[in-house]
């Protein structure tokens, strides 16, 4: 999507930011946002399995970094999968440092991670992973994040992406699920699209609609 978005000249990639499997944090500055383009950090988690907890710590660090760097009073959080549902977190730890977050295809009321394994033969490597079990129907992390419900910021505006094959699902995720963030907040953009989950973050369609929801005042 950010290659996609370069492309098309809406923003310019500032930073590539790798969370290493042990926690720690490594950079690449790039070069400095061109002017009136969205200025985008890519940031790529070497352990993807690790709970929501972990990712949100990861986050709020990689967030606190870029404040300090880019002198930057407030972020936008773009994340698909259980990316969105980490990022929903961090708009719950730290409303005050996001502006707008945008989730795609993320299980916000969860998943059947029997179906995910049908869809991803690969993602049986991480069955008994924490990440896995937190993106579970009804687990603990996401009963949590539904209790904090109350606290979402009216301040941060969100969009959230749905995928529809056809039977209301993007062949893993829900749509009632990808929506689950409407029970947060009223100041919530609702799509769907007619993608499959992995397919979300490689649409020109979903491309035009995040571009046009960051770019709005």
């Amino acid at each position: 999507m950010i290659k996609r978005f370069e492309q098309n000249g809406w923003g310019t990639k500032v930073g590539y930011c790798v969370v290493q499997k042990d926690g720690a944090i490594q950079w690449k500055h790039i070069m400095k946002a061109k002017e009136g383009k969205l200025p985008l950090i890519h940031i790529v988690f070497k352990k993807p399995d690790a709970s929501i907890a972990q990712q949100q710590k990861w986050i709020e660090a990689i967030i606190q970094d870029v404040r300090d760097t880019y002198k930057a009073s407030s972020v936008d959080l773009v994340g698909h999968s259980m990316g969105g549902v980490t990022a929903a977190a961090v708009s719950l730890s730290n409303p005050q440092y996001i502006q707008k977050l945008v989730t795609l295809g993320s299980p916000i009321q969860g998943l059947d991670y029997q179906e995910l394994m049908e869809m991803y033969p690969h993602a049986r490597n991480h069955i008994e992973s924490m990440g896995a079990r937190d993106l579970a129907f009804h687990s603990i992390a996401l009963n949590k994040l539904y209790e904090s419900r109350q606290d979402f910021s009216k301040e941060i505006d969100v969009f959230s992406g749905a995928g529809d094959v056809g039977d209301k699902t993007d062949g893993v995720v829900t749509v009632e699920s990808a929506y689950g963030l409407q029970e947060f907040t009223e100041h919530i953009h609702l799509q769907t699209f007619h993608e499959a989950h992995s397919d979300l973050h490689e649409s020109s369609e979903v491309d035009k609609a995040v571009y046009q929801f960051l770019k709005r005042d």
